[in-house]
């Protein structure tokens, strides 16, 4: 094949790349229920073109998709596209072809990605003023208010006062939580992007993917522990020093974080013995969703995590036949 026609096939890819990264997000800005997901898969496009390209190529394409994202919606959702869709993803490309495990890709990314979602928070927090990604008091009151008005119907009432108390609430809680909630994100964006990646490179072949364990080995080191013995110590304090709202914002995100990871460790394990037993592939990822979307599954299994980490029940319960 001719230079000239290589160089004509990588300008058509960088084009289809970078339209499928612009209508992602206009989908997430024009239709509420696919934000989500496009927050998730944000640096998909542009992740996978430079695994495939290499950054040099992508960054043309990441420049003509601000370019248009800011003639067409303006300079706000310029920022927006060109830290949370070209930006995450050259980064998350960069580093995918950078190293050798799946392991320090993860860390790698997550850090990429929890650094670019702090400067797009900084940036409009100095430019407006405040944080435009905190929930408002009015916006909170305005949701359990529709709430409440939903319950009414159904012959539950809710009076104005607990409307508020339940708003402030929301409000405080958000605030503290922002932290771990951007480290929870970003794992989140992280992990979309790999398995993406992951997926593309066993059907196109072009790229490798840094390897991970599988799923069923997945194990958290002890030395996590003394992370828990630092947020506990942390409860303590706040609740010693009420005044001081560090403490309590400390502790609160280091749990909320740590749960994540002992919910992970749960689901590994969950995962270790439905392998065993030879449990469906399908059903195995459905009790894997339940346990991660269903609050009261969730917690038993972030419990059976810290045991986990602590005991290996792996090699304590032993399986029938083997």
């Amino acid at each position: 094949m001719r230079r000239s026609d290589v160089k004509g096939k990588l300008m058509l890819e960088c084009f289809s790349w970078t339209a499928a990264s612009v209508v992602m997000f206009a989908a997430g800005i024009q239709v509420a229920f696919l934000s989500p997901l496009t927050v998730l898969a944000a640096p998909v496009p542009f992740l996978l073109f430079t695994c495939r390209a290499g950054i040099k190529a992508s960054m043309p394409g990441a420049l003509a998709g601000t370019f248009f994202v800011f003639f067409t919606m303006g300079e706000v959702s310029a920022f927006m596209y060109l830290c949370e869709f070209a930006l995450l993803g050259l980064l998350a490309g960069f580093i995918m072809l950078r190293v050798k495990s799946g392991a320090d890709y993860f860390l790698a990314a997550v850090a990429a990605s929890v650094a670019v979602k702090l400067f797009l928070i900084g940036a409009f927090s100095y430019a407006a003023g405040f944080n435009p990604f905190m929930i408002t008091p009015e916006a909170a009151e305005s949701f359990i208010s529709s709430v409440s008005g939903t319950l009414s119907h159904g012959g539950v009432s809710v009076s104005p006062e607990s409307v508020k108390g339940y708003a402030l609430n929301m409000v405080n809680t958000v605030s503290l939580l922002m932290p771990s909630m951007i480290i929870l994100f970003a794992a989140c964006d992280t992990a979309a992007g790999y398995l993406a990646a992951r997926l593309y490179a066993k059907r196109d072949g072009s790229f490798s993917v840094p390897e991970l364990p599988p799923f069923a080995n997945w194990r958290f080191p002890k030395n996590i522990f003394w992370a828990l013995l630092a947020a506990l110590i942390l409860d303590m304090a706040s609740k010693a020093m009420p005044d001081d709202p560090l403490y309590k914002m400390l502790s609160m995100n280091m749990m909320e974080v740590l749960r994540g990871v002992f919910l992970i460790e749960g689901l590994s394990l969950a995962w270790y013995f439905m392998t065993a037993y030879r449990v469906n592939r399908a059903v195995r990822c459905l009790a894997v969703c339940f346990g991660l979307f269903f609050a009261p599954v969730s917690y038993v299994l972030s419990m059976v995590g810290v045991f986990d980490i602590w005991y290996d029940l792996r090699k304590r319960i032993k399986l029938r036949g083997k």
